[in-house]
């Protein structure tokens, strides 16, 4: 099955709509038919423009009802100075039209809105080297709705935004504690840069890359064709040891290499384990 066929297939995506936000001087460079999948016309959001309030308040919606519990929710003004001027913003939602009461009572929404609900995105923004992209924000409604199954959108929207960019190399920032590493991690091996990072407000930070090919963006949605071959894991890091996170950041510091090669597992009484393992030739990372 081609990418194209298998992105077009996939059973989350039936029914939704993909959508883009980005500045138009950024999007006359990106691919706006990633994999083939069509993004209409109504659904390129131009942050330049008025007209766009409304959407961008549903995506602010999104990242709150996301990430508000942790204490993590954004200011307006980050989406717009750190994403949607300088990067974009791709993901997937459904038109108020057809959407249930629950999610339309959620955002907030009227049912005779001509209007897409957003359910999951993804924020990247761009480097100084070319073709090299820092992910801002992802985030899926996932388990906050009934209706319908979501699992795995957040990660296609990560694929398809990536994909949309033209992205080439990539790196994120993450916590050692996130659930949000068993989606990074279906991307392949994710080479370390840091595991102790007090340059950022949460010194539990790690910080990671991977090469943005094709095998990359389509093992992580899910097409057999496309899968990793992964080494076995060194040793695990629980996400309150900092004694382990300082003493991998300085082997990292010394020039050692490391990557998270599988995902996280579960342990009694903690959140997960990450495993760590060396970096050898075979991986092909930035």
């Amino acid at each position: 099955m081609t990418p194209e066929e298998y992105i077009s297939a996939h059973p989350t995506l039936q029914g939704l709509e993909p959508y883009l936000v980005a500045a138009p001087y950024n999007r006359v460079h990106f691919d706006l038919t990633p994999y083939g999948l069509h993004i209409p016309a109504q659904n390129i959001i131009d942050p330049t423009h008025s007209s766009s309030e409304r959407f961008c308040d549903l995506l602010l919606k999104l990242d709150s009802i996301t990430f508000g519990p942790e204490g993590m929710p954004m200011d307006k003004w980050v989406f717009y100075d750190i994403c949607y001027m300088p990067g974009s913003v791709f993901g997937f939602g459904i038109r108020a039209s057809r959407a249930p009461a629950e999610l339309r009572e959620l955002f907030n929404v009227e049912q005779g809105d001509d209007i897409l609900i957003p359910l999951a995105m993804y924020g990247a923004i761009p480097m100084a080297k070319p073709g090299a992209w820092m992910g801002h924000n992802l985030c899926s409604i996932g388990k906050r709705i009934s209706f319908r199954d979501v699992r795995g959108l957040g990660t296609l929207s990560k694929v398809l935004g990536l994909k949309s960019v033209n992205a080439v190399s990539f790196f994120g920032a993450t916590q050692w504690s996130s659930i949000a590493l068993n989606v990074h991690v279906k991307f392949g091996p994710l080479e370390l840069y840091t595991a102790f990072t007090p340059a950022h407000s949460e010194s539990h930070t790690l910080t990671y890359g991977f090469e943005c090919n094709d095998q990359a963006l389509l093992a992580a949605a899910g097409h057999p064709e496309y899968a990793f071959e992964r080494s076995s894991p060194e040793l695990w890091i629980r996400p309150g040891d900092e004694e382990a996170m300082i003493d991998l950041q300085d082997r990292l510091e010394a020039g050692e290499r490391f990557c998270i090669p599988t995902a996280p597992r579960r342990v009694h009484n903690q959140p997960h384990e990450v495993p760590v393992s060396s970096v050898f030739d075979q991986y092909d990372l930035p």
